[in-house]
């Protein structure tokens, strides 16, 4: 038969390895949520990234083949077969980089503006 101080000291030890298994799993429950929290925002700036290539893209071939199309129906229509296609497909290609350039320019700071992060 067991006396009360060997129960004490049993549950002691019990209550000792639950509170360092429970201490082990909080640790493991950080470590998991730190690489969730990391494959989210590489996940984000990949998404960003894709996002802003694919509108860059958008814009300079709109900007261009509008130039084009431009040039083209007013070539048909005054009979200068293809001097204002080339006109306006230079303006449209020239167009399309501004476009390219104000989106990955930073934007102009003024006087009372604080500097940037």
């Amino acid at each position: 038969m067991r006396d009360g101080s060997d129960d004490a000291e049993d549950m002691k030890a019990r209550l000792a390895k639950l509170a360092s298994d429970l201490q082990g799993r909080r640790d493991a429950d950080k470590v998991d949520e730190r690489r969730r929290s990391e494959v989210e925002t590489s996940s984000k700036s990949l998404g960003r990234a894709m996002s802003l290539g694919f509108r860059v893209l958008t814009e300079f071939v709109a900007a261009t083949v509008v130039g084009a199309l431009i040039g083209w129906r007013l070539d048909v229509w005054l009979g200068t077969t293809p001097f204002l296609l080339i006109l306006f497909l230079g303006l449209g290609i020239a167009a399309g980089f501004n476009n390219v350039y104000r989106l990955a320019a930073p934007p102009a700071r003024r006087d009372g503006d604080p500097p940037p992060p």
